[in-house]
């Protein structure tokens, strides 16, 4: 690995420290920007430390002592300690919409501090005991020594992997309480960016099995480490300036979503295809899937038209004994009773039955979200493709709508 490769992750830090630092004054949480502005520093300082360049800059030092390559290692880690514990700091300040978990109390921040505390203590005196030699690339100890540094590795490895477990689990909370949108995407780039620094930090376990069998483990960042380290940095800094793409990202972000919707439709109009009259399908030439999304939610509805002389007056019935087989959640039980109506149309469409007037009940099932659901709210082609997705979800894999079908079925077969 190349020199300024090495320095990679500490370029990354940085570059987050910058952001920080520069949102500071119009942070709505003071707190949560100076601890990461302060865990950007530490992490880089520590990575820079750390990097195998640094420690044979170290060892060649014209000083005839180990003490400078020693110590260098040691402060290097509890830099990456005290980055963590700023980190930690930062995500239980942060004031970020959704739910937060019960834990994230005052209280917590002083447990916090007084473990981090005796963490570094405990690392310091075991590290010296350990008596350990750096070589530049190495640090090596002797006889008793191997046990007291390999429990130096220990307790910085668990504290690194309980830090970003905490980190974790508190940003993956708060991400799963958002709709679609920059704060989500961000925040689950930085939850990615978590999950991969566990994996960093699970690798310190390598150091302690090293320690124990030959007396030597690496005195840095190795290769993996590198790699690791700076796809954590590079993930985390890319959810911390997610709101900041929106202006380079609009348009990408508009057609991938417009690409999704088009492809999650497709049963749907597809089960309404078989009915649409023939005039009632657009004709004209490719126009992109921006447009390939309008004209499936324009065919969408007219086949939902197409249904209405086949709707029958027992589909709430239908509906109702479907629901009380197979319970819905409440998010999901509009989007089910509107497919469940689709559903038991397409199957008297199929028969060519002809059923009664349907009762006011299917009627409103039937194209239209019920009245008390006020958190539906279709006033957009992207609002109006979200609804028809949810509602094509349903048809294709909930057991009630299966159930209202099969009751239809029935029905047809047995000519009512």
């Amino acid at each position: 690995m190349t020199s300024a490769l090495s320095y990679l992750p500490t370029v990354l830090a940085l570059a987050v420290g910058a952001y920080e630092f520069r949102q500071y004054r119009t942070s709505t949480s003071p707190a949560a920007a100076r601890a990461l502005c302060l865990f950007a520093l530490a992490m880089g300082a520590a990575t820079a430390l750390l990097a195998p360049p640094t420690r044979v800059a170290l060892a060649q030092l014209p000083v005839h002592s180990p003490w400078p390559g020693v110590l260098g290692y040691l402060v290097g880690r509890e830099l990456e300690m005290l980055a963590l514990f700023f980190l930690v700091r930062a995500v239980l300040a942060l004031e970020l919409p959704g739910p937060s978990p019960s834990w994230t109390r005052h209280r917590t921040h002083r447990r916090h501090l007084c473990l981090t505390a005796a963490a570094l203590a405990l690392c310091t005196v075991t590290f010296l005991l350990g008596r350990a030699r750096s070589t530049g690339e190495h640090v090596s100890a002797q006889g008793s020594g191997r046990i007291a540094v390999a429990v130096f590795d220990t307790v910085f490895t668990l504290y690194s992997l309980w830090c970003l477990c905490v980190f974790v689990l508190v940003v993956h909370r708060h991400a799963r309480g958002l709709g679609r949108g920059a704060l989500r995407t961000g925040l689950r780039l930085i939850v990615a960016g978590g999950l991969v620094g566990l994996l960093w930090a699970g690798w310190g376990f390598t150091s302690v099995a090293g320690m124990l069998a030959r007396g030597q483990q690496s005195a840095g960042q190795d290769p993996v480490a590198v790699w690791l380290s700076s796809a954590c940095l590079l993930l985390g800094g890319l959810g911390a300036t997610a709101a900041s793409w929106r202006p380079l990202t609009a348009r990408p972000v508009r057609w991938l979503r417009a690409y999704q919707d088009h492809l999650m439709l497709r049963p749907l109009w597809a089960a309404l295809r078989a009915v649409l009259p023939e005039d009632a399908v657009l004709a004209g030439p490719r126009r992109g899937v921006m447009f390939a999304r309008y004209r499936r939610v324009i065919e969408i509805r007219d086949g939902y038209l197409a249904l209405r002389p086949y709707l029958h007056p027992r589909t709430a019935r239908w509906t109702a004994e479907a629901l009380d087989r197979h319970p819905v959640p409440t998010a999901r039980r509009a989007a089910a009773v509107e497919a469940a109506a689709i559903a038991v149309a397409l199957e008297c469409a199929a028969a060519r039955l002809r059923g009664r007037a349907a009762d006011a009940r299917t009627e409103e099932v039937i194209g239209a979200p019920p009245a008390q659901r006020t958190d539906v709210v279709r006033d957009s082609l992207d609002a109006e493709a979200a609804w028809l997705a949810r509602v094509a979800r349903e048809l294709t894999c909930s057991p009630a709508v299966a159930y209202a079908r099969a009751c239809a079925g029935r029905y047809v077969t047995e000519g009512g």
